[in-house]
């Protein structure tokens, strides 16, 4: 993010300072003065008291100019750029989705961010490999865990009972749901995690997100977190 600002910062300046050469570039007759006549001889008026004067005034206009708009147009990025990061912000669920949650659990401020990777693994594992509350009855497996990174992340698949729907459209095999988990920082300052549930296949996943969601959700607020209730993007509309 920074780097993206510093290179717009750069484009922006010699954006301004073209600009500014442009619309204030020097008159026909004020290149005159500075040039020889024709004669060899010099302008009597380039080398007067008053047209040095002049141009050094037109020079320090010129130059606030430039700056302010350097200033009104970079002070934004500079802005933007200091922002605190939060968390790298996944990718959003699609709208009027019924098949996809997105929230966020906000650890206790007294833990670290070790400490929080650590709640984070137990409360996954704590998920019965056979599922719970009639969903995830095939098992689950982590893809990824770099929880311990500074933007730390845990990507898991979850694979579906086997019931009439996938009798029907997946050739008996059972739907693969992802979970995404990403640590960062909210507003405040505390350490949060964004997380993502959602299914690969079909427009309605009969609730199983949410039933995913709740399980690790009780865990983790058992232990302090706060963790909304996960809802999905049509109930929020």
């Amino acid at each position: 993010m920074r780097a993206i600002a510093v290179l717009l910062a750069a484009a922006i300046a010699l954006i301004v300072d073209a600009v500014d050469a442009l619309v204030h570039q020097p008159s026909r007759n004020a290149i005159r003065h500075h040039l020889p006549s024709i004669d060899g001889g010099q302008h009597p008026a380039s080398t007067s008291r008053r047209d040095a004067l002049r141009h050094h005034s037109a020079d320090l206009a010129s130059t606030s100019r430039r700056n302010a708009l350097r200033r009104a147009f970079l002070a934004p990025i500079v802005v933007v750029s200091a922002q605190p990061t939060v968390a790298n912000a996944l990718e959003q669920c699609g709208k009027k989705s019924h098949n996809c949650i997105r929230t966020t659990w906000t650890a206790p401020s007294s833990l670290s961010a070790s400490e929080v990777a650590g709640t984070i693994r137990d409360a996954l594992n704590s998920y019965p490999q056979e599922g719970q509350s009639g969903v995830d009855c095939n098992g689950w497996k982590i893809v990824k865990d770099t929880l311990d990174a500074d933007a730390g992340i845990i990507t898991l698949e979850f694979k579906s009972c086997v019931g009439p729907a996938a009798l029907a459209i997946n050739l008996g095999q059972p739907f693969i749901d992802d979970l995404k988990l990403e640590l960062g920082k909210d507003a405040k300052g505390n350490t949060a995690v964004e997380v993502k549930s959602s299914s690969r296949m079909g427009s309605s996943d009969l609730f199983v997100n949410r039933k995913r969601l709740q399980y690790l959700g009780k865990k983790l607020k058992e232990k302090g977190w706060t963790v909304p209730d996960p809802k999905y993007v049509y109930e929020m509309m």
